[in-house]
């Protein structure tokens, strides 16, 4: 109930301008209630840290990279692809990898699967989960599909292990299971935490992405083939004063292409994309309210990023925007952060004249912001736009007007642009401004509900 009321609160207030006085009481009230739920998450996460780091001794494995991506409906169009491309930029840096897939509520990657037997320097172990007890709670995870026996725990390997593992977590089917941040539950809250709990030596870095992911040099069209994730890694191992590290997030077109006999969706940087990614691809990690680390290219201290991803997961079961999230708990915890401007991470953006499939006239660009949104309404409602503003703020982007000469140069860094046609895409952008506040205002009406039992299952 109080989330509810808060929510209430809010768009009261709003409504009313805050111009009654027993409102302003009501204000500061509501500002108490949002700065204790920060700093009761803060306070969660750094105490989780603490156990970790008194768990593992500051005695890492770096030998080896831990990656974690979440997959649902689609995904097997992009991971035959994608998790190939990491496992050899990962051993283009002289290491191995440890990549951890969690295919929810009871996805499967056959496509994945055929793809990976044909790298023999890969060895892929399957694992299952039986059914959550609750959508915060994380499942218990298996080597065996009828999860019988004891729970599965990762284990130390020597350092003559040459191989990289691929983890598939099967997750089951279950009224609770269905959601990014679900299988992200199971993947850090039972897998990775307690596994250092039985001894477990972590790999020191932790990379997270998305399905359709790819760690590229940040050009005007990066190169398929350059290896970006390098980039970032090389970074935070020369920055000790750094915890977590994000590429810059890049909006793409994908077309179907073919693979190995598989069929496949690959980035397409020759399509346009419609306005408002357009406008994020400009603004991401360059410009205030645009700061936060992208969850389709972060890399991170892996007990930084397990404390964080253990409390969101396991008290905000509806959060969408888990990345986000976790940027916001990052500032206030005092964690480090940084965005690296040469390293892009690319995220798939509908075409701009597809429809979704429920509206014929509903574009499927504006449904994706429309997610965005309603993600961060209910993020503004838990903690309070003043604690979440240095990280993200969906107000208008002044710096187009204050900083205008560094908007259109960061435009000409990711779109070829010349005298005649900086006016068309100036309008272009000036229509992103627009709908963006017309989604926004719908946006309002329908936040995500991140915790109880009416939290949504979202990705």
């Amino acid at each position: 109930m109080e989330f509810f009321n808060d929510m209430f609160l809010n768009t009261l207030l709003e409504m009313t301008g805050y111009r009654n006085p027993h409102l302003k009481k009501t204000n500061i009230s509501l500002r108490n209630i949002q700065d204790s739920r920060l700093n009761s998450d803060v306070e969660a996460v750094r105490n989780c840290r603490q156990w970790l780091l008194s768990k593992i001794q500051n005695t890492f494995d770096r030998n080896r990279i831990l990656g974690v991506v979440a997959a649902a409906n689609k995904a097997d169009s992009f991971l035959p692809d994608t998790i190939p491309k990491i496992i050899q930029q990962i051993a283009d840096m002289g290491m191995k990898a440890d990549i951890i897939i969690g295919l929810n509520h009871g996805f499967e990657c056959p496509k994945l699967i055929t793809r990976l037997k044909l790298f023999p320097q890969v060895e892929i172990i399957h694992l299952y989960t039986d059914k959550k007890p609750a959508n915060n709670i994380s499942a218990q995870i298996f080597d065996n599909r009828e999860c019988l026996g004891e729970p599965y725990y990762l284990d130390n390997l020597s350092a003559e292990f040459s191989q990289h593992r691929i983890f598939i977590i099967h997750q089951k089917v279950s009224l609770h299971s269905s959601g990014k941040i679900r299988v992200l539950g199971d993947i850090y809250g039972s897998l990775l935490l307690k596994s250092i709990e039985r001894g477990w030596t972590p790999p020191e870095t932790v990379v997270t992405f998305d399905a359709e992911t790819q760690f590229l040099i940040e050009n005007t069209e990066p190169e398929l083939d350059s290896n970006g994730l390098m980039l970032i890694v090389d970074r935070l191992k020369k920055s000790p004063e750094i915890d977590i590290l994000s590429t810059r997030n890049r909006f793409v077109i994908y077309r179907k292409s073919i693979l190995d006999g598989l069929e496949i969706i690959i980035p397409d940087f020759s399509q346009e994309i419609p306005p408002i990614q357009l406008f994020m691809n400009v603004a991401h990690g360059k410009f205030s309210g645009y700061k936060w680390s992208t969850g389709s290219g972060i890399v991170a201290r892996t007990d930084v990023m397990i404390s964080l991803l253990v409390v969101i997961s396991e008290r905000y079961p509806g959060i969408r925007l888990e990345d986000v999230q976790l940027s916001i708990l990052a500032h206030h915890a005092g964690f480090v952060s940084d965005i690296l401007l040469q390293s892009v991470s690319i995220n798939r953006s509908p075409n701009i004249d597809e429809m979704t499939p429920n509206n014929s006239l509903w574009n499927d660009w504006k449904e994706q912001v429309y997610r965005w949104n309603s993600g961060y309404k209910g993020l503004e409602l838990c903690y309070g736009k003043h604690n979440i503003k240095p990280i993200i703020d969906d107000g208008f982007p002044w710096f187009t007007i204050t900083k205008v000469l560094d908007f259109l140069r960061a435009l000409t860094q990711i779109k070829k642009i010349n005298l005649s046609t900086i006016m068309e895409n100036v309008n272009f952008l000036a229509i992103a401004l627009i709908t963006s506040r017309q989604i926004r205002q719908r946006a309002s009406h329908n936040p995500d509900i991140l915790q109880g039992d009416t939290a949504k299952a979202c990705w």
